[in-house]
């Protein structure tokens, strides 16, 4: 990613963050911020979110393969750099239920995904115990709103990948 400074939010971000993560924001945003996320990401010389000028949150594009249809599906993720590349949270905004994409993953690892206007074929894996947990901390300290929505998935394991980028 482009060495952005996240953590230095300005009020407005902070606040976009803190409502994100409440129940009136998750039904507002949970409809919208991909919808304006991919238009943005469609624009050419445009090389960042909605949800990255609103939040100050950093955003890649995840294209993997629908595990039913084999189709490619396209969303956009809160991305948080990592050893080894980027860790992703299957939220889905705390439903009980995971995303579609954490689906396609499962059945097919290897996918596509876009950061600052570069794609990247990728290889995603499940995270278990201590890296699991590594990831889950990394996350928290770019969006705390990951411990609400662990509150309201009931007990679901949120699903945490790490997506490595494949060498050409």
């Amino acid at each position: 990613m482009v060495a952005r400074t996240y953590d230095r939010a300005n009020r407005l971000q902070r606040g976009m963050r803190a409502f994100a993560a409440s129940r009136a924001g998750t039904r507002v945003f949970k409809h919208t911020l991909h919808h304006l996320d991919r238009l943005l990401d469609r624009t050419p010389g445009v090389h960042r979110t909605a949800v990255e000028i609103l939040a100050g949150l950093p955003v890649g594009m995840l294209t993997t393969t629908g595990a039913r249809s084999g189709l490619p599906r396209t969303v956009p993720l809160l991305a948080f750099p990592m050893e080894g590349g980027w860790g992703v949270v299957a939220s889905s905004w705390g439903s009980r239920e995971p995303p579609g994409w954490y689906f396609n993953l499962v059945a097919l690892p290897q996918a596509r995904f876009g950061v600052d206007g570069i794609q990247h074929d990728v290889v995603a894996q499940r995270l278990h115990g201590e890296q699991r947990e590594q990831l889950r901390r990394t996350a928290l300290t770019y969006y705390a709103g990951y411990a609400e929505y662990e509150k309201r998935a009931g007990g679901r394991d949120l699903g945490f990948f790490l997506l490595t980028p494949v060498p050409a």
